[in-house]
């Protein structure tokens, strides 16, 4: 007799209390999600099944001849097709509703899976006796939304329903209309459209569950700070423009004229910033390009680029050089000094464009999350959550906080001003480019 494998579990610590709790809970709910499909399948099959039992009941030949059905049917006959039609769509409603209770419960499944691996991770067991003594999934990526071999079936039975409706409700009404020489391409057309819009339903819901609902591939990318070299580069037009030295390690919070003891003004700031040259010229930061093209063409990501720029600023403009600025911003765009968020976007997708970087969109921000309802809907914030990004790169702590509680993960580009004791654990600091590369690869 072969020797049962006996794994005494340590001391449960609070998270694993609570993986076991939870593994509880998610059991009873996909035991009971699949109840609750069971019982509405036989209800569906009841209602569809009435009609036909009516007609057996009530519609005999002898009966139909005296009642004067026959008769009205036969002057309205588009009466039973919109009655089988609307039979059809209710049929079509009740099979989405079905489907998704089914991948609700793969979703549970997936989640105890997932349990089951932090279990087995603890346990100490060897992957020889883990194989061995194992016999349910560990993978969350198990079971498959899409199964073939065996929900497939419960919606055949829809389809089939659906399509043999559809089938004789054309059938009476093209009889009724062009007689019993009318042609059957129609019928068949629409009985095999009807058939597949079932299938296809089951398919396109479960490629959505399966590739976007909770994992959707899109990656917010801030971009001053994460894309390019923005500390270095404001170091230089501040000597050419204001005629000051700073270092770019010296910048250890943003505003620069907050910085305890620099003698950097909120007015050295704006000349440096309301200069074109600072938002054409910025370099790339290295390798940046080449990440994201992998992680478009690999990965599947797309790749949302925000900024929020509110420049030029006319009233910022140094005053002893009023002129200069003006001709530089009209170099740009005509109407640079008259819709700044026209011109800013121009020069932001200019840049993108000439090194190298393709995306997917770009979000010129106008405003931040409190300013007006308009401007709501045009930060990074409310889109992130309203498009469920997944992954978010931003160089600002406040912004990685904030978007902590949004995102699956944070991950903030290190920079001297955005140093923090303690991070939440989803708020991941990286150093370059590949290590963002690594991680979205790691999670994909």
């Amino acid at each position: 007799m072969q020797s049962q494998i006996s794994v005494p579990l340590p001391n449960k610590t609070p998270f694993q209390e609570y993986l076991l709790a939870e593994y509880q809970y998610l059991a009873q709910a996909h035991f009971n999600t699949i109840n609750t499909i069971s019982e509405f399948f036989k209800q569906y099959i009841l209602i569809v099944s009435l009609p036909i039992s009516l007609a057996v009941v009530f519609l005999k030949p002898a009966e139909l001849r005296t009642s004067g059905v026959l008769e009205y049917l036969q002057s309205h006959p588009s009466f039973p097709l919109i009655l089988l039609l609307l039979i059809v769509a209710v049929g079509l409603g009740v099979l989405g509703y079905v489907v998704n209770l089914r991948f609700d419960a793969l979703l549970y499944a997936r989640s105890v899976n997932g349990i089951r691996k932090s279990f087995y991770k603890a346990s100490g067991l060897n992957i020889e006796d883990e194989l061995r003594f194992r016999v349910l999934p560990i993978s969350t990526h198990l079971p498959k939304y899409v199964e073939p071999h065996f929900f497939f079936f419960v919606v055949l039975t829809f389809a089939v329903f659906g399509a043999a409706y559809l089938y004789l409700g054309l059938y009476v009404y093209l009889e009724a209309v062009q007689g019993p020489h009318f042609s059957r391409a129609w019928l068949w057309l629409g009985t095999s459209s009807c058939f597949f819009v079932h299938v296809l339903l089951y398919w396109a819901l479960g490629s959505y569950r399966e590739n976007s609902y909770l994992r959707t591939r899109i990656l917010g990318v801030d971009m001053d700070g994460v894309l390019n070299e923005h500390r270095s580069h404001f170091c230089e037009l501040l000597l050419s423009q204001a005629r000051k030295k700073l270092r770019p390690d010296e910048i250890t919070r943003i505003p620069v004229h907050e910085i305890p003891g620099c003698s950097v003004t909120r007015a050295d700031e704006q000349a440096v910033f309301n200069w074109p040259a600072y938002w054409t010229e910025m370099p790339p930061v290295d390798g940046a390009a080449t990440v994201i093209a992998g992680l478009r063409n690999i990965c599947g990501y797309k790749v949302w680029v925000f900024t929020e720029r509110p420049w030029p600023q006319t009233s910022g403009f140094p005053p002893s050089d009023l002129q200069r600025y003006r001709n530089a911003w009209r170099e740009h765009s005509r109407w640079a000094l008259f819709s700044k968020w026209r011109a800013i976007r121009k020069i932001s997708r200019k840049w993108l464009k000439t090194n190298g970087f393709k995306v997917d969109k770009l979000v010129v921000e106008v405003g931040n999350a409190d300013a007006r309802a308009r401007s709501r809907k045009r930060n990074r914030f409310s889109l992130a959550q309203q498009r469920n990004v997944r992954v978010f790169v931003e160089d600002d702590l406040n912004n990685a906080l904030r978007l902590a509680d949004i995102c699956e993960a944070v991950l903030l580009y290190d920079h001297p001003y955005n140093q923090a004791t303690e991070l939440p654990n989803n708020v991941v600091r990286v150093t370059s480019w590949q290590q963002i590369g690594d991680f979205v690869r790691r999670i994909s």
